[in-house]
């Protein structure tokens, strides 16, 4: 399998306001607001596969605050590669067509409770051709930090604003996985309030995604792919 290369976007850094810290919600990607930025955010992409000049050319593209929920499409994207197909994993506010793909994987951190707005507005300005094409999704998020049922159903609801504004694509499959909270990747300021927000919820700074449950489903996902478009 050809290496897969990297192309990384930075993003300057910039200090939030007292004002900007209004809307914290338990998300992915260290639970940042809309507005907010970290400091020095970099968004993977990659490609891999190009060898495999018979397998179906799938687009993996996600959005994201501080770029972990990017690895783990990567980590999707190169499972993919491995079992035939053609992948590119682009961040969301980069991709420029759909249509010369044979399928879409879509992911999205969580932010008040939803997917973040770029990744929704993408589906629904993409309705009409993404409707036509085998289409999955994923998510990451901390409320699954707490393997409980109470948190997989809160997970699963995450979904419910992007159904409602998108409804005529109907994905083949959707994946929730934990996420990451990162301290390193936050302003000063955010990282202050972070960890008070942090510590009255219980969760403690780490990396929670399960990267065999990533994989095995990205795995799934592709066989899904080849029976949906056959």
């Amino acid at each position: 399998m050809k290496k897969i290369t990297r192309r990384e976007f930075i993003i300057d850094g910039t200090m939030m306001t007292a004002g900007a810290l209004g809307a914290i919600t338990l998300g992915s990607d260290v639970l940042l607001t809309e507005k907010a930025q970290a400091a020095n955010v970099i968004f993977p992409e990659s490609n891999c596969g190009s060898e495999n000049n018979r397998g179906n050319r799938i687009l993996v593209t996600y959005a994201s605050q501080c770029g972990t929920t990017g690895e783990v499409g990567e980590a999707i994207g190169k499972v993919l590669c491995e079992n035939g197909a053609t992948v590119e994993t682009i961040w969301i506010k980069n991709v420029k067509n759909l249509n010369h793909y044979d399928g879409v994987i879509i992911g999205s951190a969580i932010q008040k409770s939803r997917w973040m707005s770029e990744a929704i507005e993408f589906v629904k300005t993409n309705q009409n051709v993404l409707s036509k094409i085998p289409v999955a999704y994923f998510l990451t998020c901390l409320t699954l930090y707490r393997k409980t049922e109470k948190a997989r159903r809160k997970a699963i609801a995450f979904l419910d604003p992007l159904y409602a504004e998108a409804p005529q694509v109907k994905p083949i499959s959707v994946g929730r996985f934990a996420g990451v909270l990162d301290y390193s990747r936050l302003s000063f300021i955010y990282r202050t309030v972070m960890k008070r927000k942090m510590k009255k919820w219980g969760i403690p700074e780490g990396d929670y995604r399960d990267w065999d449950a990533i994989r095995s489903w990205a795995k799934d996902i592709r066989f899904k792919l080849l029976n949906e478009r056959s």
